[in-house]
């Protein structure tokens, strides 16, 4: 949040401000929501969803099924989807 905070490109920054339903278990149909880390505003008008994860927890199958329904309901939204590993988070300077 410090280098959303002191990043001059973002507008606004939100937490868990969305809800993406997703189907949790297909034999059921039941479904639950997923909250994404991050809705991010950008000064060039992009609207950004973004997801932090380890890299070791992406190949989960709760992960994929959630990974899938943000990718989706960004598509249907007019959003961008990113999902932030350990590497990007590094390529940015936030860790070591």
């Amino acid at each position: 949040m410090l280098y959303l905070d002191g990043n001059e490109k973002v507008v606004s920054y939100q937490y868990e401000a969305i809800k993406i339903p997703y189907v949790s278990n297909k034999k059921t149909g039941k479904t639950r929501n997923y909250l994404p880390d991050f809705l991010i505003k950008w000064d060039d008008g992009l609207t950004e969803v973004v997801e932090i994860k380890p890299k070791r927890k992406l190949e989960g199958a709760i992960v994929k099924k959630k990974v899938t329904a943000g990718e989706m309901w960004c598509a249907v939204n007019g959003m961008s989807w990113r999902i932030l590993t350990e590497d990007g988070l590094k390529a940015l300077g936030l860790i070591k």
